[in-house]
């Protein structure tokens, strides 16, 4: 076990540990006051509105009984660690909810229990129920939705296939998925993209953060680290040109919410979020072929190529050049960037990418 996923499984047990307090996992305070959002940035977005945030409040669900003695005790001992999975879809594709269930450090899967899903259509003012649905019992009980393999305690639900109103349309959606036994949630988003989509991807950790291990302290202290200055600058200027935002990283799945929560307290546009599917992450050789994967399962998906990428690490070079991205960027890269912009400040590439045209969606 290597450096990271040593320090991962010891920051699991100190979140696990200081979140049975009962409360929904989402809710409970942290064990150390939260750095306040960052102040607006300085340069102008762009012609084109951000993608919407989705913050229209949720409320409160009421808890029913769990459907076996065994979850209760599972919840009421460890902290929840659920995660959703982020999609971009085409109009007129399977509109997948895929969503994970389980508890403590050591990852135990919430089992055959119930799972209400809710949707914010559009990012609009009201939230409808869209059913309820029961979590995995075996590994391999259901069959593997792009690149996501059933582990037990998950569901996978077409939202195509159940919505009463149709289809989900072009734009950006959150689902929030709530334990029926205890009220503990975890949200996703799903972007429907137009025709002529444009996307960037990024990566997180020394890319956007301010050090390449800043997020083992905050998991371990409750705190959120800062970003390399101009960096949500860059973001929000390519957003507000008409770009999709793909934060792309090889943290372990878990921390799906907590890495949602960073970019949003620090001023990132919104986007979809795609950590790795294991409880440790991935680093170097595996981490290259994380990225360089979900890069084809977007192709796949979509028929569309990210046109910049953004990295810090030679595994980031590595998936970005196998994946034939045009235009790729690296902050303070010693090794080869293969064509690659080689920078150690992004506030100068904002007169180049601050003024490339605009596509609004």
């Amino acid at each position: 076990m290597d450096f990271f996923a040593r320090s991962f499984a010891i920051a699991g047990l100190a979140v696990s540990l200081a979140a049975c307090s009962g409360a929904p996992a989402q809710s409970r305070p942290p064990a150390v006051a939260q750095t306040a959002a960052a102040p607006p940035p300085v340069v102008p977005a762009g012609p084109c509105a951000l993608r919407p945030s989705c913050d229209t409040p949720f409320p409160a669900p009421s808890k029913r009984e769990f459907r076996h003695n065994r979850s209760g005790l599972l919840a009421s001992a460890l902290g929840a660690r659920h995660r959703g999975r982020d999609l971009f879809l085409l109009p007129g594709t399977p509109q997948w909810v895929l969503g994970k269930f389980a508890y403590g450090p050591a990852d135990k899967d919430l089992k055959d229990e119930d799972i209400d899903v809710y949707l914010l259509r559009g990012c609009g003012a009201a939230w409808e129920k869209v059913g309820t649905y029961r979590t995995t019992e075996d590994e391999g009980s259901h069959p593997a939705v792009v690149g996501v393999a059933d582990g037990g305690g998950q569901i996978f639900v077409n939202l195509a296939q159940v919505l009463p109103g149709g289809p989900l349309g072009v734009g950006r959606h959150r689902i929030k998925l709530v334990v029926a036994g205890d009220g503990t949630s975890v949200d996703l988003f799903l972007e429907v993209l137009p025709a002529g989509a444009r996307i960037v991807v990024t990566d997180i950790d020394g890319t956007l953060t301010e050090k390449e291990e800043a997020l083992v302290g905050d998991v371990l202290t409750g705190n959120h680290s800062q970003t390399h200055p101009g960096a949500v600058d860059v973001m929000r200027a390519l957003s507000g040109r008409g770009f999709f935002m793909f934060y792309l990283t090889a943290r372990p799945h878990w921390l799906e919410p907590r890495t949602r929560e960073w970019l949003r307290l620090r001023g990132f546009p919104p986007g979809i979020v795609h950590t790795s599917v294991t409880a440790t992450g991935r680093m170097g050789g595996a981490a290259a072929s994380f990225k360089s994967g979900e890069l084809s399962l977007l192709k796949t998906a979509t028929g569309l190529l990210p046109e910049l990428a953004f990295g810090n690490m030679p595994s980031d070079v590595d998936a970005y050049w196998s994946s034939g991205i045009p235009r790729t960027f690296y902050y303070k890269l010693a090794d080869d960037a293969r064509g690659g912009v080689k920078h150690d400040d992004y506030r100068t590439l904002l007169p180049s990418l601050g003024e490339l045209p605009a596509v609004c969606p």
